[in-house]
């Protein structure tokens, strides 16, 4: 308890220097993890996951998706209650963390592909760091409970978990501060499979960019770093490591299944390989936490994530209501450039000969920006978005979805908008 309390007195003592943010570091010449790949740095392979990859390793698929197959609505007893039950998805972490995922919240709550059993409650606290709640005595676990409890759920209801955590005022090398919130990061979710038992699924994401930052709480590099640890531990649990392990069938189930959320760290305004940056203006004053404008995109990046993750689909999402891809069979196909964009983009739909289709383009809340109707010639169509909303002011950065409807399908794909230079 004294560790805790003298925890969050540096931490308060942290976010009282604040300095206003230094909005000339528009990079720090670090690659982003899923660009990395194979490369190297400080000697260290990127990729989220083993071998320069960015995708989940078959036979770690097959589990989470056999997991999600699995997840049923359940009572505050952690019961099967298929009437009246709720998968309950929550969130881990520190300020970033609720402040991202309140804003994801109310896109679910709004969202009109999500299962009515779905439901998601934020349980992130600001202050409580990873160096913070790897302790399962300290307070922050208890106002998970509270949380839970408050909304009319409970700890036994809670079945998927999103995690978001940093160390507060990391020192050190990139191998000793990267190690250490690795063994943060593993006591964690060991931690939250004894809160909360039931909990199967847990997706991290890493910290977004901190080259803004003016405060020790947590800049560059680590920031950049901790995607690192997020791996550590996730490749531990790849290898089979028994205090990670899932599976009832190897042994003690000590975590939930761990994998990669949306991973959002990009180089300041250096555009990732899908166009993804970060400016100043998305972060606050402190260049830490993100702004109202950053928030959201991260809340649109956790809408997207859990609408289409084959191991979320399947609890999240209503079913037959997304395609998997931009084709359907019957010759129906949509196409949106470029993307991400910044400006205007061109919509071309395919449909059968004679085919009557509708287009329609919505923002994350589900409102409709634009829509488009005609029949089908053969030939593909051309339609042009000039970026604007429906109020005719320039559409906000963030996810957006444009569907096509035919008598031979639907057609639905995300389109990223980027702030304007």
């Amino acid at each position: 308890m004294r560790r805790s309390l003298f925890l969050l007195a540096a931490l308060s003592l942290l976010a009282a220097r604040s300095d206003a943010a230094d909005c000339t570091q528009t990079s720090t010449g670090r690659i982003p993890l899923n660009d990395l790949g194979a490369g190297l740095y400080l000697g260290v392979p990127g990729g989220l996951y083993p071998g320069g990859a960015n995708s989940r390793p078959a036979l770690h698929e097959a589990a989470g998706l056999a997991i999600a197959q699995g997840i049923v609505p359940l009572d505050t007893l952690g019961q099967p209650d298929p009437v009246n039950g709720r998968v309950v998805l929550i969130s881990i972490g520190m300020s970033n963390a609720t402040q991202e995922f309140r804003r994801f919240v109310l896109l679910s709550d709004a969202d009109a592909l999500r299962r009515s059993t779905t439901r998601v409650i934020d349980c992130a606290v600001g202050g409580q760091a990873a160096n913070v709640i790897d302790d399962p005595a300290v307070p922050y676990w208890d106002s998970v409970a509270t949380r839970l409890r408050g909304r009319g759920s409970s700890p036994l209801q809670a079945q998927v978990a999103w995690i978001k955590e940093a160390d507060a005022g990391p020192t050190g090398s990139f191998a000793v501060s990267s190690e250490s919130l690795a063994v943060h990061l593993a006591r964690i979710v060991r931690i939250l499979k004894v809160k909360c038992p039931n909990v199967k699924l847990a997706y991290f994401t890493s910290r977004i960019y901190a080259g803004y930052a003016t405060t020790a709480l947590n800049p560059e590099p680590y920031a950049y770093e901790s995607g690192f640890a997020v791996r550590n531990v996730i490749e531990r649990q790849l290898a089979g490591d028994p205090e990670l392990n899932h599976d009832p069938n190897a042994g003690p189930v000590e975590s939930p299944w761990l994998a990669w959320g949306p991973y959002l760290w990009a180089d300041g305004l250096t555009p990732r390989s899908d166009g993804l940056t970060w400016a100043c203006s998305e972060l606050q004053s402190d260049g830490t936490h993100p702004s109202p404008t950053g928030q959201m995109k991260v809340a649109d990046s956790l809408l997207a994530f859990f609408r289409w993750d084959a191991t979320t689909a399947p609890w999240y999402r209503i079913p037959g209501t997304l395609s998997s891809g931009p084709r359907i069979a019957g010759g129906l196909s949509l196409a949106a450039l470029p993307n991400p964009s910044r400006g205007e983009v061109t919509f071309t739909v395919t449909a059968p000969p004679g085919e009557r289709w509708r287009l329609s383009l919505h923002d994350a809340a589900g409102r409709v920006l634009m829509r488009a109707s005609g029949v089908s010639e053969g030939a593909p169509h051309s339609i042009r978005w000039d970026g604007q909303d429906a109020r005719g002011a320039p559409a906000a950065p963030g996810v957006y979805w444009a569907r096509l409807e035919a008598g031979s399908g639907r057609a639905v794909r995300q389109l990223l908008r980027l702030a304007r230079e």
